[in-house]
C-alpha cells in the first residue's frame, strides 16, 4: 500500500473567505470612487455629453455665468440640483431615448428647474435678509428693492438670476430700473 504524502499544494477550501473579502473590498472601493465621481460636475457630461457639455463648460469656464460664480465658491451642481433616484432614472431614459430638445447653444430647452428662495437659501448658501439689505433702494430709488417685490413670493430667484444663461432684469418687463452689467433687459430695450 502506498503512503500518501502531502503535495505541498493547498486545496481551494481555505481560499474562499479571502477571495470573498478581496471582492468585497474592491466593490466597496469602486462604489465609493463612483459615488465621489458622481458628485463632481464632470460626471454629468462624461456620461451625457449632449446635452450636458454646455452646462459643465459654463460652470468651469464662462465667468459671465452665475454657474461659474458657484464653481469659484466651491459649490457643486448637486448642491442646487438634488439628485434623487427617480429623477436620475427619468433623465437616463430621456438621454438614452433622445427625448430632449436643445437650443442652438446645446442647452436643454425645457428643464422644469426653477430656483426659488427655499432652494437658494438651503444649506446657508444665501442669507435672504442679507440679500434684501444689499439691494435696498435699488438704483438710488428710495423704497425700491427687487428682493422685496410687490409681487411677493410669486417671483422665483430664477426669474432674474440665470445660472446657466445671462441674468435678466425681470422687473423691467413693467418698470424701468437700472440693469446690472452683463444682464439682459426684460423690456427688450
Amino acid at each position: 500500500m502506498e503512503d500518501k504524502q502531502p503535495s505541498g499544494k493547498r486545496t481551494g477550501r481555505k481560499k474562499w473567505p479571502i477571495v470573498v473579502a478581496v471582492v468585497a473590498i474592491v466593490a466597496v472601493a469602486a462604489g465609493g470612487g463612483f459615488w465621489v465621481w458622481h458628485e463632481q460636475p464632470g460626471f454629468c457630461n462624461a456620461i451625457c455629453h449632449d446635452p450636458m457639455d454646455a452646462y459643465v463648460e459654463g460652470y468651469y469656464y464662462d465667468e459671465a455665468l452665475l454657474a461659474n460664480v458657484h464653481q469659484r465658491a466651491d459649490a457643486t451642481c448637486l448642491e442646487c440640483h438634488e439628485a434623487n433616484i427617480e429623477q436620475q432614472v427619468a433623465e437616463g431614459v430621456a438621454w438614452v431615448s433622445g427625448d430632449f430638445e436643445t437650443d442652438e447653444s446645446g442647452r436643454i430647452t425645457r428643464t422644469g428647474v426653477t430656483a426659488d428662495k427655499k432652494m437658494c437659501t438651503q444649506n446657508g448658501c444665501h442669507d435672504w435678509e442679507g440679500v434684501v439689505a444689499a439691494t435696498q433702494d435699488w438704483g438710488g430709488r428710495t423704497g425700491v428693492n427687487p428682493h422685496r417685490s410687490h409681487q411677493g413670493e410669486a417671483i422665483d430667484c430664477s426669474n432674474c438670476h440665470g445660472v446657466h444663461e445671462a441674468s435678466q432684469m425681470y422687473c423691467n418687463a413693467c418698470h424701468d430700473f437700472e440693469v446690472p452689467a452683463g444682464w439682459n433687459d426684460a423690456s427688450g430695450r
